[in-house]
């Protein structure tokens, strides 16, 4: 009798707390339910450029302008005219060589001499008062000719005209006789030697 006594009661008191259970248990499913659906995910914004890649599509490209090519420069001035000299050379004396320079002593062709030489590119060898300027240009104002100091070697000199010169024959090409002569007798005024050596 206390048996089946208490198994009612078990079964009474059982009953009230199985509906709890099932709530408990129920709002927990809906709880899920309603966490699973999701909305669905917006397309993710596309990453902002880098400063370097910002900067570079901000500036500007400037066209390349073409090259300009450099005028030629001027052609050098031509030489000056020769100053004609009609003088009559001194007859040489015996052993010495025959003085051929019909230029000697004329003021105006011992100046136009002197512009020769410089306008022709004579000093960038022998310097602008005939010093030397390059080494193994001679100077022109002492006695060591290497070829013979008198009128005719000189003048075969600036002509070209000696074989083994080391001298560019190129002002053989663009001087004429007496412009040679002017310029020779520029040189003559150069000489600080003994005036007993000069052979001319």
């Amino acid at each position: 009798m206390c048996f089946l006594v208490a198994m009612a009661l078990g079964l009474t008191l059982a009953r009230p707390w199985a509906p709890a259970a099932q709530e408990q248990q129920t709002p927990k499913k809906a709880e899920e339910q309603t966490q699973q659906p999701t909305a669905p995910e917006a397309p993710a914004a596309p990453a902002p450029p880098q400063p370097q890649q910002a900067e570079e599509a901000q500036q500007p490209t400037v066209p390349e302008a073409p090259a300009v090519e450099a005028p030629p420069p001027p052609p050098p001035p031509p030489p000056l005219a020769a100053v004609v000299c009609n003088n009559n050379p001194a007859p040489a004396e015996p052993g010495k060589p025959k003085k051929l320079n019909p230029c000697m002593g004329n003021e105006a062709a011992i100046k136009n001499g002197q512009q020769l030489f410089w306008r022709t590119g004579c000093e960038a060898c022998h310097g602008p008062t005939g010093g030397g300027a390059m080494p193994g240009a001679p100077k022109l104002y002492d006695d060591e000719w290497k070829f013979g100091g008198d009128d005719e070697a000189v003048f075969k000199l600036i002509k070209g005209q000696i074989p083994g010169m080391t001298m560019p024959n190129v002002f053989g090409m663009i001087l004429n006789d007496m412009q040679i002569w002017n310029i020779i007798a520029w040189i003559r005024t150069l000489y600080k030697d003994n005036p007993d050596m000069i052979a001319w």
